[in-house]
């Protein structure tokens, strides 16, 4: 099977099929020798911060000399971004030869697209002998594919809030027992979460006679991701790191140097601009020796992947620290997304917004965004596009700082849009140079 088969067959699955029922994974990673129980794990779930958390943990392990296996999701760019080792994507043959395998025998497992990217995860890291694996839950924690382990090395789980409230509950203490399910017996669980979320997961972790071990802001570490909330991951990684027996020297150089594209992902980009007419006549009469120059203008995006109020909340402060002005937006979120009170927040630091939507059926309307952006922002600087591409280049046009958010796949399509405009230069001030290539 070729790479384009494979990926067309994983994508035919349906990305957001959820079935929670652990039962199909352990008997698919049975039959594959379990795997999973091959390796030793990093396990971590929660609301925001889990996707840096497991770079950074990752980032620390390769530094202190270790072959590390992460797994995360959703991804930017490509689906192999979810598979890496060394934070080397997994290869199309080693992709395409699993669901391949796969695919001669799917009855009586009908795995879901999730479940299925989760047994290739553990099937490529043991083949591969990895020393450690760092596994990103993808949605709760008790019924998540992922907890399919069965003996982690340790459970790490980040802050906790309303998120999925329509499948993990409609409270935090709901919600931080789905997320404590990772916690195993006689185990050891770090954790970033506090008041209510917290004495849930003490309360869980008693039952299991599991040690608890809450981070603290220790130390100001010197991190190469932006944003004021990245202190608080970054101790919480170096928490786990030290648990794992990791020196303090691997931790800040691993910290220094973490790459984890579109969390307060600040790039410079320098235009090129067509001259005017009346330059390009005073260019003319000096002789053809001579051309009309190029106008270059610079400005700053911030690409980031918030996707809930608190993610909102933590880019609003990021953009008042680093910024400390109010700046434009592209904004793109899907329906099912509490996206009245991301729009209440992010307005307060919007100067002017470019609404659109993502190229995803769960997309909210462009109109809906609108009339909730005109609550808190003055319709004359509301503008509104049915194409992503077009709300981005209408932005660049102003040239002016400007932060693209709300979703995932509004990040997503951004960076294709930048990436094919002939015109934008993008250099990197973070984030990962290989995003824009």
């Amino acid at each position: 099977m070729k790479y384009k088969q494979a990926l067309k067959y994983v994508e035919n699955l349906g990305e957001f099929s959820y079935d929670f029922d652990l039962t199909r994974i352990r008997n698919f990673l049975e039959k594959l020798g379990n795997p999973q129980d091959k390796i030793k794990i990093v396990h971590v779930a929660g609301t925001n911060g889990k996707g840096s958390v497991c770079a950074y943990i990752s980032t620390i392990l390769q530094k202190a000399g270790y072959e590390v296996g992460l797994y995360t999701s959703p991804h930017l760019l490509s689906i192999r971004e979810r598979i890496q080792i060394n934070r080397q994507k997994i290869s199309k043959q080693d992709f395409s030869k699993f669901v391949s395998n796969y695919t001669l025998h799917p009855t009586p497992y009908n795995l879901t697209y999730f479940e299925l990217l989760t047994a290739m995860a553990f099937w490529y890291f043991e083949r591969e002998k990895v020393d450690f694996a760092v596994i990103e839950v993808g949605l709760g924690g008790r019924l998540d594919a992922t907890n399919a382990i069965k003996n982690p090395l340790v459970s790490v789980i980040t802050n906790i809030s309303l998120e999925h409230t329509q499948y993990l509950g409609n409270t935090v203490s709901k919600i931080a027992r789905e997320k404590a399910g990772i916690i195993k017996n006689n185990g050891t669980v770090i954790t970033a979460a506090n008041s209510i979320a917290l004495r849930t997961i003490k309360k869980i972790a008693k039952t299991k006679k599991a040690q608890v071990k809450v981070s603290e802001r220790q130390k100001n570490y010197e991190t190469s991701l932006f944003g004021k909330h990245q202190i608080q991951n970054a101790n919480l990684a170096a928490g786990c790191c030290r648990f794992l027996g990791i020196g303090e020297k691997y931790i800040i150089a691993g910290l220094q140097n973490t790459v984890w594209p579109a969390r307060f992902d600040i790039r410079q980009l320098k235009m090129t601009r067509d001259v005017t007419l009346s330059q390009r006549r005073r260019v003319s009469k000096m002789g053809s020796r001579f051309f009309a120059p190029l106008r270059m203008t610079t400005l700053k995006i911030i690409l980031d992947v918030a996707h809930n109020p608190s993610g909102i909340e933590m880019l609003k402060d990021s953009i008042k620290k680093y910024f400390g002005k109010k700046i434009n937006f592209v904004f793109g979120v899907l329906k099912d997304k509490d996206y009245k009170k991301m729009i209440k927040i992010i307005s307060s630091v919007a100067k002017n917004v470019f609404v659109s939507a993502p190229k995803n059926k769960r997309a909210l309307s462009v109109d809906t965004a609108k009339k909730e952006f005109m609550k808190y922002v003055s319709q004359k600087n509301i503008f509104v596009f049915d194409a992503l591409k077009i709300a981005v280049k209408s932005a660049i046009k102003k040239s002016e700082d400007f932060c693209v958010t709300g979703s995932i796949y509004t990040v997503a399509e951004a960076i294709t849009t930048i990436k094919n405009d002939t015109k934008c230069h993008p250099e990197f001030i973070s984030g990962s140079k290989e995003m824009l290539k």
